[in-house]
């Protein structure tokens, strides 16, 4: 689904955060636009604790026919949404199922802009539920994957697809991804020194996936060695240096020490990527996070 303007309807707080109570929300509509398209499905699933306790879903009947290509993505046609019941029916009970916890989404502003507008258009009430978007989540913590459709991000984490884009199996898939990048973020990678050492696992050595990379290490590092990181990285295949230049594909920076914000080799390559130039930009952890959960690395003992 394609992004959307914060609405105007909205009252509630975009969370950069992991709760662990919260409601999953996905909608399937007839169209992008919330003024002049349908709801044509509507799911929730409730978790307290990470544990799912409650679900919602519903059919809804809208005011013009599904278009063909809907059908298709979807699998909904007319005949299953014939004696549905309108959204005006189901707005009320699915806001009750609601009620005030933290709603979490892909890309949820879309379905929060459908929601809002039907609440406001039949009920004049306003939806202030704060809410979590999944996908800026996995956009921060796998800055390397590149594309950040929900199939693509439950791809990486080898979860099941079949059936997306039903709205209750996309509310599935959606907290599936959601609790592996909160596995990611509450990781700690602030080991003792004698756990500190990554080691390669050995069918990665022979890949060489940093082929050609070129790498920059700047800073102080807390939770890593530099020699061994250094080492690793060649072994995997990048070139690696100590100075940004117009060659740079990544940029790893050490947390250690706060100063290494202000060098003019950092400053570089942030003018680089608000050029245009495809470079990588990681904090020391983010850079672990990544690398081990694409399974490239492990932690030695």
């Amino acid at each position: 689904m394609s992004s959307v303007k914060r609405d105007r309807y909205i009252d509630g707080k975009l969370l950069l955060a992991y709760p662990d109570d919260y409601t999953v929300l996905d909608i399937e509509t007839t169209g992008l636009n919330p003024q002049n398209d349908y709801i044509t499905e509507i799911s929730a699933i409730k978790y307290r604790n990470n544990r799912r306790v409650d679900e919602f879903s519903s059919l809804v009947k809208p005011e013009l026919s599904i278009p063909y290509y809907i059908t298709r993505l979807t699998g909904i046609n007319d005949a299953m949404v014939a004696d549905a019941p309108s959204i005006d029916e189901v707005i009320l009970s699915f806001k009750d199922f609601l009620a005030d916890d933290i709603i979490a989404g892909y890309n949820v502003a879309f379905d929060l802009s459908f929601i809002a507008e039907n609440l406001a258009g039949y009920y004049a009430k306003r939806l202030a539920n704060d809410y979590v978007d999944v996908m800026k989540l996995a956009q921060n913590e796998l800055p390397f994957l590149g594309r950040y459709k929900q199939t693509a991000v439950a791809e990486y984490f080898n979860i099941a697809i079949a059936g997306a884009h039903r709205a209750l199996v996309d509310c599935g898939i959606c907290n599936g991804c959601y609790q592996k990048l909160k596995e990611l973020a509450v990781a700690d990678y602030h080991l003792p020194p004698q756990q500190r050492e990554l080691v390669i696992v050995p069918s990665f050595r022979r890949l060489r996936p940093l082929a050609d990379k070129n790498i920059v290490l700047l800073g102080s590092f807390d939770g890593l060695y530099l020699k061994n990181l250094r080492e690793i990285l060649t072994a995997l295949g990048a070139s690696v240096a100590y100075h940004v230049t117009a060659a740079s594909d990544m940029v790893i920076v050490g947390t250690a020490d706060a100063s290494v914000c202000d060098s003019a080799d950092l400053q570089r390559a942030v003018s680089m990527k608000n050029a245009g130039k495809n470079i990588y930009i990681l904090k020391e952890d983010v850079f672990c996070q990544s690398v081990l959960a694409k399974g490239w690395l492990r932690v030695g003992g």
